[in-house]
């Protein structure tokens, strides 16, 4: 257990016990049960399966052992640098696709699909959370997105109230930083999708959470719902 505090970021040092011993659960399923693999032949040593469980888990502090957030990891591949993919996507005009090469951090799959990391960014986001950047963070916010169903920016929510409240907020802010683009606390890539919105804000939340009670208190407040966490008490 020690290994994985210290693999974490400084926040893990500074939950409560209850947390600690619900991040400590989440943490160890996540080493001991996904299936870790290199690419290019790069060996997954232990530094990496800590550091990546280590931060993910954070995320799941709040959330009790019994709910398996993180049921559908079953596949972690770590690669020693930018990921390459070539898959058809949207094109820059309207009706248009592409597949160009399109470099990337990290990439979450569907349902029980991989999550696909870059080693170097990794390392850069642990040593650099004033950044507000973590890919880490961002691809398991994916997957605790995706637990309903569909990646579409809204986890799951308990009741009907709580779902109109994520999506007036949430849906708002999304819509204003895609009219600005650029600027601001939330990075320009949050205007991509709702789903990436979403992601984008949970990295603030745990690497900035200050910054984003101030900036964004309506944002900050469903966050903190919804992870059963207030990280900028802990700051």
């Amino acid at each position: 257990m020690s290994n994985l505090i210290q693999a974490g970021p400084a926040a893990v040092r500074r939950l409560s016990d209850e947390q600690r011993a619900r991040y400590d659960v989440h943490a160890t399923r996540l080493v001991e049960r996904v299936s870790w693999e290199g690419t290019r032949d790069v060996p997954v040593s232990e530094q990496m399966m800590y550091t990546v469980s280590a931060h993910a888990a954070l995320l799941a502090a709040g959330f009790e052992p019994r709910t398996d957030p993180f049921r559908h990891v079953t596949s972690i591949i770590i690669h020693p640098g930018t990921i390459v993919s070539r898959e058809v996507r949207p094109g820059p005009a309207r009706g248009v696709v592409t597949d160009s090469p399109d470099h990337r951090a990290g990439q979450a799959g569907h349902g029980r699909g991989p999550i696909l990391l870059d080693w170097r960014t990794v390392q850069h986001d642990a040593a650099h959370p004033e950044r507000g950047i973590n890919v880490v963070f961002h691809e398991f916010a994916h997957k605790l997105d995706d637990l309903d169903g569909v990646m579409d920016g809204m986890p799951p929510q308990p009741d009907r109230e709580s779902r109109a409240e994520w999506q007036q907020t949430f849906g708002t802010n999304f819509r204003r930083l895609k009219r600005r683009g650029s600027g601001g606390l939330v990075r320009a890539y949050g205007a991509t999708s709702p789903a990436e919105y979403f992601a984008v804000t949970t990295e603030l939340f745990f690497t900035r959470p200050t910054d984003l009670q101030q900036g964004m208190a309506r944002v900050y407040a469903r966050l903190s719902a919804f992870y059963n966490q207030d990280p900028a008490s802990r700051a």
